[in-house]
């Protein structure tokens, strides 16, 4: 192993790819956390419509998943397979969110207006998650390729996955502030939401794009560009920074607009200034192929991708293990606001605040769980993050209305599990990338990105419709718009109850036992990169 590069990235690198996941996450948060809710107490849908609309959604993604992946391994550029993906992926990302937001009126005729609002919802949902799919997972494929230093790849993700909780916080403040601004308005809350999330997703992925170089291949901007660039987001971002603070001191408040102007200079700025701080990546600039080995995926029919990727055991493992861990955090994630305001019988705006203690102790954690990982195996490191965050969710099922701080520490308890749940999952995917390339001799990326993801989203959207399902079968009574949240019967807040907490639990569990026998350690890894370097 003395004589393998380390292959260390610059700090300015790193924070660049940290912001790539920022966008997706910004806007994928609110979705899980609120979407949902909006479709049944905003728009006015029945629960087991909601549910379709999100299923739908979903199902169609999975499909485009593996087909993404499979483009994107094979796309041959001047800049790389992944980063044109991204650019062209981001207008229509933006767009798409933003028309999430909307509620059309079709008829006034109630039944009629609640099925035009399904056809509208479930078509716009395809085309975000397509969207999602071209800008985010391009993304997640470059991990392996940006280095192949085991607890560098580690490091890497933590940065992303800081930007990513980090970005789920900032949005649930965004809209804590936003609520508190507009009372009892949650068509206007929302809708600004969208808007101020669509404009720092789209600074964060251009980030991301404009900065990163794809190994082998040419930067998109060049070196004097990139510089001048540099220097007028810099001065952007001050500029912005300045019109918020100054909007805050004259109302002598923090509002949401403060905010979002705060947040937005300092995005700005710190992109302008990692286009300023050019630091040369040497092993990027080395040729396309990797310890002698394509990095480009064969040509091979999508069904013979499948095929080889689910023929690797580990790979098999990293997805059941992300699938569970997953499952948990979105199936506790979209039924928190509903938990929140009918079984504990506090406000919506207090939802954000728990959503935030659990995100908050997730982005602290973080580091914690990668310090650990420097030592320890990460499957060891992924299960005490799970027993800890199952701890957590026994506290949800036994809990009563009225003990908020206990409610609280559970919030904080469960996001020590889920930041388990963000870190480990994507650094043994790059490890399981190397596998597959000591075994065929081919780099794909993409496809094994693309099949994690694809199983996680069919999982998901079988969750979430079950969810809306069982919900209006227990008896839930949707709000109706402009009106009062109802009280809810006993069965609804049964159902409530066992949604967020014991089969969030269940799927742990599982993903405990799988990460028992997931095969690649510290020590394997280090024999795979020592047998694909004998091959250069």
């Amino acid at each position: 192993m003395a004589s393998l590069s380390p292959e260390k990235l610059h700090f300015s690198t790193k924070l660049a790819y940290g912001a790539g996941d920022f966008g997706p996450a910004v806007t994928a948060n609110i979705l899980v956390f609120y979407l949902l809710f909006f479709l049944t107490d905003v728009a006015g849908l029945p629960a087991g419509l909601a549910g379709s609309v999100l299923m739908i959604g979903k199902i169609f993604d999975a499909v485009n998943d593996p087909i993404v992946g499979l483009w994107s391994d094979r796309l041959q550029t001047p800049w790389g397979r992944r980063l044109p993906w991204m650019l062209a992926g981001i207008v229509p990302f933006v767009l798409l969110y933003l028309a999430q937001w909307l509620i059309p009126h079709f008829s006034s005729e109630a039944s009629v207006n609640q099925w035009g609002l399904f056809a509208y919802y479930t078509a716009v949902g395809i085309g975000f998650n397509l969207a999602y799919t071209m800008v985010n997972l391009p993304y997640t494929a470059m991990t392996p390729e940006l280095t192949q230093d085991y607890n560098e790849r580690t490091r890497l993700n933590s940065f992303r996955f800081a930007f990513s909780i980090g970005g789920s916080i900032l949005s649930l403040i965004l809209y804590i502030l936003i609520a508190r601004s507009l009372p009892n308005q949650p068509k206007a809350q929302f809708w600004q939401l969208g808007i101020m999330c669509a404009v720092l997703s789209t600074v964060a992925l251009l980030w991301c794009a404009l900065r990163l170089q794809e190994r082998g291949y040419q930067a998109i901007l060049e070196p004097r560009l990139r510089r001048r660039l540099g220097q007028g987001l810099l001065f952007t971002g001050l500029a912005l920074a300045g019109v918020g603070l100054a909007h805050g001191l004259i109302i002598g408040n923090l509002d949401h607009l403060v905010f979002f102007l705060l947040l937005l200079g300092a995005m700005v700025g710190a992109f302008g200034y990692t286009l300023t701080d050019i630091k040369t990546e040497f092993h990027l600039l080395k040729t396309k192929n990797h310890q002698g080995s394509t990095v480009s995926a064969e040509a091979l029919p999508l069904l013979a991708q499948l095929k080889i990727a689910f023929a690797n055991r580990a790979f098999l493992f990293v997805i059941g293990i992300y699938l569970c861990s997953w499952l948990a955090v979105q199936l506790t994630a979209s039924i928190l606001v509903y938990y929140v305001v009918s079984w504990m019988r506090l406000s919506e705006e207090q939802s954000g605040t728990v959503a935030l203690a659990v995100q908050g102790t997730a982005l602290l954690m973080l580091f914690f769980w990668q310090f650990l990982c420097q030592r320890w195996d990460k499957k060891v490191v992924y299960v005490l993050g799970m027993l800890v965050w199952l701890g957590a969710q026994t506290g949800l099922w036994l809990l009563q209305p009225g003990q908020i701080t206990a409610m609280y520490l559970l919030a904080i308890l469960a996001g020590f599990g889920v930041s388990v749940a963000y870190l480990i999952p994507w650094s043994m995917i790059p490890d399981v990338v190397d596998w597959d390339e000591l075994q065929t001799g081919q780099r794909r990326e993409g496809v094994f990105y693309a099949f994690m993801v694809l199983l996680q989203k069919i999982g998901l959207a079988l969750g979430l419709f079950l969810v809306g399902i069982t919900l209006e079968a227990a008896g839930f009574i949707p709000r109706i718009p402009g009106e009062a949240i109802p009280v809810q019967p006993d069965s609804a807040l049964w159902a409530i109850r066992f949604a967020v907490a014991p089969l969030p639990a269940v799927f742990l569990l599982f993903g405990i036992v799988l990460a028992a026998y997931y095969p690649i350690t510290r020590e394997r890894h280090a024999e795979i990169r020592t047998a694909l370097s004998r091959r250069a």
